[in-house]
C-alpha cells in the first residue's frame, strides 16, 4: 500500500496542485504557504484549506459507508487518493478543486459534485470575506475490487445450538462493535487530516488492537470533577472540550465544530457501557450529514465565529429563511405568478398570533418588486370598525407614491383620462394622487374621504382606479392583516374589485390574514370567501399551525450555529412549550439568554 502510494506521488507541486495524488501528500501541499500573498492574507487562506479538508473528509466517510469490511489499517491516510482538478475556469471558486477520493485497497472511487445549475448561481469569488458553500454530492466511479467475480457464499448453519433470533442479536451487536471501530478510525484520521501530525497514542504503540485504544480513551474521558490549566482551576461543565486529543485540536486553531465531531466520534466508543455521552455519533451516516452541512453553509456551522463572546451572546436566525413554510410559501408564489398573467386572485391566511402569517407574505415583496409591481398594507385592529372604509383607503393611498418614482408620466395621463372631470373626486379619496400631478396640485378639503362620501361611490372609485395602475407588467398585491376586525364595507370593496369582469380589468392579488380563533363561523370574512368563490375568483386558503419539531430544531440549530443533532434536546423543550409558534420560540430563546441559562462557551 505505501509503495503504491510512493510511486503515484507527484515530483513537483504543480503536479500535486491538480491530478490524481496521495492524500498524505497533498496534506504536505496545502499545510505548507505557497506565495507571499498567501501569508498576506493568511485568514482566508486557511478558511479555504479548511473548505477543501473537509470536502476530502466528505469524500472519504462516504466511501467508507458505502464499504463493508474493512481493516484497521485500511482506514488511515496512507490508504486514500484524492484527484485535484486544475483550475482553468476564472468563474470557479477556489476551494472547488476536490474532484474524487479513492481508496487504495478496495480500488472504490468516489466523485465529488455540485449540480450545475448551483454551481452557476454561485459561482465567482465572494465580494467580501464570505466563504459560500456548496451542496454537494457523490456518485460512486467504481465498485469495489473484493466482490467482483467472487461466487456468493453459502449461509452458515447456526452453530452451537442457536437459532435465528439469538444469531440476529449477535449479528446486531457486532455491528454495533463494528460502527463504534470505524467511528473512532475516522476521528483519528481527522485529527491527522486537521492537525497535519499523527494521533496522540500513535507515538506509544501503534500495533495495539482498536478495542485495546477504545478501552484507553474510555480513561481519557474519566477525568476528574476540576481539571486544573495555565488560567487556573475550572469546573468540567465549563470545558467545552475533554479530551487530551481534541484540546490539542482546539489549541492548533482548528474550528470547534471540527474539534466537537472529532470529540463525539470519540466518544462512540463509550456506547454500552452506561457513560457514554449524549451528543455520541450513532453511526457514520450521521457524520456524513454534519460534513455536508458544514459545506453547504461554512460561514454559519465550519468556522468559529469571532463576534461571538459570553456576555453578548447572539441568536444568529436566518432573515431570509422561513422555517417550515416551503408549501405555503410554494402556493402563494404560484398565486402571485397567476396574477402577472393578467388576472385578480384572493389568498387568505389563518392561524394564531405569531405564526408568521406577515413573514409569509413578506416573503413575495421581493417578488412582486423584481416584476414592477407594487405592495401595498393595512393592518387592522378593534377600532378599525369605527371608521368604516379607512383601512382600505389609505392602503390604496400608498400605491401613488411608489407610482412617483416609476411610471408617473404614464399613470398620470392614463388616470387623467379615465376620472376625467370626476378627478376631483378622486383626490378628495386619495390625497396622495397630487404627487402625479406637480403641475396641477389642487387643495384637498380636509374632511375624512370616507364619511364624506358614501360607500358606493367610494367602491366604484376605487375600482376604477385599481383598473389604472393595475397590469400584468405591475400586478399590485393588497395585504390586509388582522382583517377580522375589518368592517363589512371594506370586504365589500374588495369583492367588488376582485370579481371585476371586465376586459383588462384589475390585476391584483389581495392577501388577507386573520386569527382563526378570533373569528366564528358567522364572521364577515367566511360570507367573503363564499361570495368571491361564487364569483369564480380564484381563491387559496391555508392555515399556519406551530412549526414541527424537525423545523424547529433547524431554527434553533441555525440560531446557535451548532449541528441539529447538538441542538434536539433543547427543541424538544421548546417544542412542548411554545407548541412550535415561531414568535413564541422567540421569546422563549431571548428569555433564557437573557436569564443566563443559554450561553455562548
Amino acid at each position: 500500500m505505501s509503495a503504491a502510494a510512493t510511486t503515484a506521488a507527484p515530483a513537483a507541486n504543480d503536479d500535486v496542485a491538480h491530478g490524481i495524488v496521495p492524500l498524505s501528500t497533498w496534506m504536505e501541499f496545502v499545510n505548507t504557504p505557497q506565495s507571499d500573498d498567501d501569508k498576506n492574507n493568511f485568514e482566508r487562506s486557511n478558511k479555504e484549506t479548511i473548505i477543501r479538508k473537509t470536502t476530502v473528509a466528505y469524500g472519504i466517510v462516504e466511501l467508507l459507508k458505502r464499504s463493508k469490511e474493512l481493516d484497521d489499517e485500511e482506514i488511515r491516510v496512507d490508504n486514500f487518493l484524492i484527484s485535484v482538478s486544475k483550475n482553468v475556469n476564472p468563474s470557479q471558486r477556489s476551494w472547488d478543486d476536490i474532484d474524487s477520493v479513492g481508496m487504495l485497497s478496495s480500488g472504490m472511487w468516489l466523485m465529488i459534485e455540485e449540480p450545475p445549475y448551483l454551481n452557476a448561481m454561485l459561482g465567482g469569488e465572494a465580494c467580501d470575506d464570505r466563504i459560500l458553500g456548496r451542496f454537494l454530492a457523490v456518485e460512486m466511479k467504481s465498485a469495489p475490487q473484493e466482490n467482483v467475480g467472487k461466487p456468493a457464499e453459502a449461509k452458515a448453519a447456526p452453530k452451537n445450538g442457536l437459532n435465528d433470533y439469538h444469531m440476529a442479536g449477535m449479528n446486531a451487536l457486532a455491528a454495533v462493535a463494528e460502527e463504534s471501530n470505524r467511528c473512532h478510525l475516522f476521528a483519528r484520521l481527522l485529527y491527522e487530516l486537521y492537525a497535519h501530525e499523527p494521533f496522540p497514542d500513535d507515538a506509544a504503540s501503534t500495533k495495539e488492537p482498536a478495542k485495546k485504544r477504545l478501552r484507553s480513551y474510555n480513561e481519557y474521558l474519566m477525568l476528574p470533577p476540576e481539571v486544573a490549566s495555565d488560567e487556573g482551576v475550572f469546573e468540567m461543565d465549563t470545558i467545552p472540550f475533554q479530551i487530551p486529543s481534541i484540546v490539542r485540536m482546539q489549541k492548533l486553531g482548528i474550528p470547534a465544530s471540527i474539534c466537537l465531531m472529532t470529540q463525539n466520534l470519540l466518544e462512540y466508543a463509550l456506547r454500552g457501557d452506561g457513560r457514554q455521552s449524549d451528543d455520541a455519533y450513532e453511526s457514520l451516516g450521521v457524520v456524513s450529514e454534519d460534513l455536508h452541512l458544514l459545506l453547504l453553509d461554512p460561514d454559519r456551522f465550519l468556522f468559529d465565529n469571532r463576534n461571538q463572546n459570553t456576555d453578548n451572546m447572539q441568536l444568529l436566525y436566518r432573515s431570509d429563511k422561513l422555517y417550515g413554510r416551503d408549501k405555503e410559501e410554494t402556493l402563494i408564489t404560484d398565486a402571485f405568478c397567476r396574477v402577472s398573467r393578467g388576472k385578480s386572485e384572493a389568498f387568505f391566511i389563518g392561524g394564531f398570533s405569531g405564526s408568521g402569517k406577515s413573514m409569509l407574505v413578506d416573503s413575495l415583496r421581493d417578488r412582486v418588486k423584481c416584476v414592477g409591481g407594487y405592495t401595498i398594507k393595512h393592518k387592522f385592529d378593534p377600532m378599525s370598525q369605527e371608521k368604516p372604509l379607512s383601512g382600505v383607503i389609505s392602503a390604496f393611498n400608498q400605491i401613488c407614491l411608489m407610482i412617483k418614482g416609476r411610471a408617473r408620466p404614464v399613470i398620470a395621463k392614463k388616470l387623467g383620462e379615465e376620472f376625467g372631470v370626476d378627478f376631483s373626486l378622486l383626490m378628495r379619496l386619495l390625497p396622495n394622487v397630487s404627487v402625479l400631478f406637480p403641475e396641477h396640485v389642487r387643495p384637498v378639503i380636509n374632511v375624512d374621504a370616507g364619511e364624506a362620501m358614501n360607500a358606493r361611490s367610494v367602491c366604484f372609485t376605487l375600482l376604477r382606479f385599481v383598473r389604472v395602475v393595475s397590469s400584468p407588467s405591475h400586478p399590485v398585491m393588497l395585504f390586509l392583516d388582522d382583517i377580522q376586525w375589518a368592517d363589512s364595507t371594506a370586504l365589500d370593496v374588495i369583492h367588488t374589485i376582485l370579481s371585476d369582469t371586465k376586459t383588462m380589468g384589475s390585476c391584483m392579488l389581495f392577501v388577507g390574514a386573520y386569527r382563526d380563533n378570533e373569528v366564528q363561523v358567522d364572521h364577515d370574512l367566511f360570507d367573503l370567501i363564499e361570495r368571491l368563490e361564487i364569483s369564480n375568483v380564484q381563491t387559496t386558503k391555508v392555515y399556519l399551525a406551530g412549526l414541527d419539531q424537525e423545523d424547529l430544531n433547524t431554527m434553533i440549530s441555525d440560531a446557535l450555529c451548532l449541528y441539529p443533532r447538538i441542538c434536539k434536546s433543547l427543541s424538544d423543550i421548546l417544542f412542548q412549550k411554545t407548541k412550535g409558534n415561531p414568535f413564541f420560540v422567540l421569546e422563549f430563546m431571548q428569555s433564557l439568554k437573557s436569564h443566563g441559562l443559554l450561553q455562548y462557551n
